[in-house]
Parts: structure tokens; sequence; C-alpha cells
């Protein structure tokens, strides 16, 4: 794993088998084994590819007691498949059984996946730490923005 994680747990094996039991189906060894150590941890900033085009970055990793709750806000996901991260735009990062725990970047703007990795253990593998002071702009490239009025007026005054 390339970058670090901050505040997981150890989930037990009761928590994982209610999961388990709510899925209707087994997880995987290598989620298994992240649950085990690292349960609703929190990476440092760090970006992952999409495809040839697209990045985004895990926020956080979603609790295995938050797993199924949260898979109800992402359409069109496969029946075997689950939740295991959230990026900072809505987006999901999720696992699919059916497909040998194949994972799945969630576009929240399309409703479709586009697979990152053949295990959960090879997408850990593919997050990378994020430099901001690395994202050169070309000028013109930005031709619109959009700023929280609130978050403004809290500018403004400082």
């Amino acid at each position: 794993m390339n970058v670090e994680l901050h505040g997981g747990k150890t989930a037990s094996e009761q928590v994982i088998l209610a999961l388990e039991t709510g899925l209707h189906f087994k997880l995987s060894a290598s989620f298994r084994e992240f649950l085990q150590l690292h349960d609703g941890a929190k990476p440092d900033t760090n970006i992952f590819k999409i495809g040839d085009k697209d990045e985004s970055g895990v926020r956080r990793f979603i609790p295995a007691s938050e797993i199924l709750s949260e898979r109800k806000y992402i359409e069109n996901i496969p029946p075997n498949a689950f939740p295991v991260a959230e990026d900072m735009c809505g987006n999901y990062v999720f696992v699919d059984e059916g497909k040998n725990g194949a994972v799945f970047f969630w576009d929240h703007e399309t409703a479709e996946g586009t697979q990152l990795a053949s295990t959960f253990h090879e997408f850990l593998n593919l997050l990378r730490p994020f430099d901001a002071t690395t994202v050169k702009l070309k000028p013109g490239q930005v031709k619109k923005a959009w700023i929280d009025p609130e978050f403004l007026k809290r500018l403004k005054k400082q």
C-alpha cells in the first residue's frame, strides 16, 4: 500500500458475519482481511486512475456496519456488489463478488461502474499520494467555477 491509513478499527468476526448475512454472500478474502485491520479507515490524501483520462481519490473507507445502508444510494449496482469507499464528490468504489471480488468506480453522474482492479488488495496498491502543488493549469483551462456562498462569506471575514 502506498498511502497511510488512519483511524481504522478491527472489525469483529460478528460484524463481518452480519454483513455477509445482510448481503447474502461471502466477502472476498482480500476485503475481509482489510476489515480485520482497517475497518472505517481514512487514508492520507490520495489519487487513483479511472481508465485513461479520469482520476479520483478515496476520502474514507466505509465501515462494515454502514455498508448495507450505503448500498442503497448506488443506482444499478450489481446484485453481488457493495460499496467499500467514498470519494469527495459523491462517487463510490465498490467490490463485485459476482466478478470474483473485482473493484469498480461508480460515478454518480452516469450511474455506471468502471473496473479498477481484479482484487481489493490490487486496488489498494493503485492508491498514490496526492500533492496539490503538482497540479498545473494552463491559461484558459478553467472556464467556470462555483463557490459555496456561505464559504465565500467566511473567506471575506478573514
